[in-house]
């Protein structure tokens, strides 16, 4: 029933736009106000969104509107189309009543800033959002750090501005794209493991002033002390609709503590078994199984995608794919054990220089690396652990 009537006000609402975008002219009264919502509970909503909201006596009936660039079709093959990096978002127009409503549902709040732009700038920025709206050019494809609902609305404002729009706020430190996502994602644990894994070194680079402007929080805040010609662009932010969700608290099944946990485990059988002289264990087999699924998917990832961010991911030094293949053969043969030999040397260099690599790799995968070193060394040197044999 919610979907029947989201669709029928969306009807509504984009039916007179659909006719003859032409014959719409915002009036001298139109009121534009950047809307920025924060964050929800699920990974998509984690970071929070953007949108425009547009009041006005349009051709005398009273709308109040949201351009909305963050809409998206949910289809049996999303996420597939997400891991390729070929999702498609697209602009929606909908009422702010029914915009409203999904955010008291899922205990979000909104805040609002009206957009101070002279009446012939508000006219064009209209004309810009109806000609986006149109068919054939509401759909773009999404990029989360570079093309998403933050940067379509901050540049399609500054597209509208016949005067110069500058973002003068200053951050205390540089971040990088990675630092800019962590505060979102500490109490998401296995979210937060998941995506370190998949980003690759682009997102370790320092961003420029306004790559921050992603992130709908950030956005807000640098149009709050953004200037438009001699004046500012924003009123300051009022809460239109209070927040209740709040993040919750960190799980003790985390990454750190499961992958911790596996580690003892294989070390404390490891040891027992070693002392019958076997040269591996189940746990071994499974932790290898782990890893090299863990490696195909960075391959994927970064070889057979679009994503920009996922390229060059120095977590395949340690996931490398041929683990999972290494499952299923026998660990006796040379040119295993010639693996092993050489990519347990690799392993100990990358522990030593773990914090000084130019790709933040995340804190939970060093279990499984020396869970790792630790397989390699019993299988290139089997007596090293061994009990000595007496006669």
């Amino acid at each position: 029933m919610k979907n029947i009537l989201i669709f029928l006000s969306l009807f509504v609402a984009s039916a007179g736009l659909t006719q003859d975008n032409k014959q719409y002219i915002a009036s001298p009264n139109a009121r534009f106000t950047l809307l920025s919502c924060t964050s929800g509970p699920d990974l998509y909503s984690i970071f929070g969104h953007t949108a425009i909201r547009y009041e006005d006596s349009l051709n005398g009936r009273w709308v109040d509107w949201v351009f909305n660039y963050g809409t998206f079709e949910f289809s049996d093959d999303f996420y597939w189309k997400f891991a390729q990096g070929k999702l498609d978002y697209k602009l929606s127009l909908e009422d702010f009543g029914n915009f409203q409503q999904e955010y008291i549902y899922t205990g979000r709040g909104i805040y609002e800033q009206e957009l101070l732009l002279t009446v012939e700038d508000k006219r064009k920025l209209f004309a810009l959002l109806v000609e986006n709206y149109e068919p054939q050019n509401r759909t773009y494809r999404y990029d989360f750090f570079y093309d998403n609902c933050a940067t379509r609305v901050r540049d399609i404002i500054r597209r509208s501005s016949s005067r110069s729009v500058e973002f003068t706020y200053v951050r205390a430190k540089e971040w990088t794209f990675r630092d800019a996502i962590q505060r979102y994602l500490d109490h998401m644990p296995w979210s937060d493991f998941g995506i370190d894994l998949a980003l690759g070194m682009p997102c370790d680079k320092v961003m420029g002033k306004e790559d921050v402007m992603f992130l709908p929080d950030s956005l807000m805040n640098d149009f709050t002390y953004a200037s438009y010609g001699d004046g500012v662009l924003t009123s300051p932010a009022t809460e239109v609709l209070p927040f209740e969700y709040e993040l919750g608290d960190r799980s003790l099944i985390t990454p750190i503590n499961v992958f911790g946990l596996l580690f003892f485990i294989q070390i404390l059988i490891g040891g027992i078994v070693f002392r019958k002289y076997r040269k591996y264990t189940p746990v071994d087999r499974l932790h290898m199984l782990l890893v090299g699924l863990v490696g195909v998917l960075v391959f994927f990832l970064w070889f057979f995608t679009d994503h920009t961010a996922t390229k060059w991911n120095l977590n395949l030094l340690w996931a490398n794919p041929i683990n999972f293949i290494l499952v299923f053969v026998s660990w006796k043969r040379s040119w295993v054990q010639a693996y092993f030999k050489w990519n347990t040397i690799l392993l100990i260099i990358l522990v030593v220089s773990w914090f000084f690599l130019p790709q933040r790799l995340h804190l939970a995968a060093l279990p499984m690396v020396l869970g790792l070193i630790f397989i390699g060394l019993r299988s290139w040197r089997p007596g090293l652990f061994a009990k000595e044999k007496r006669g």
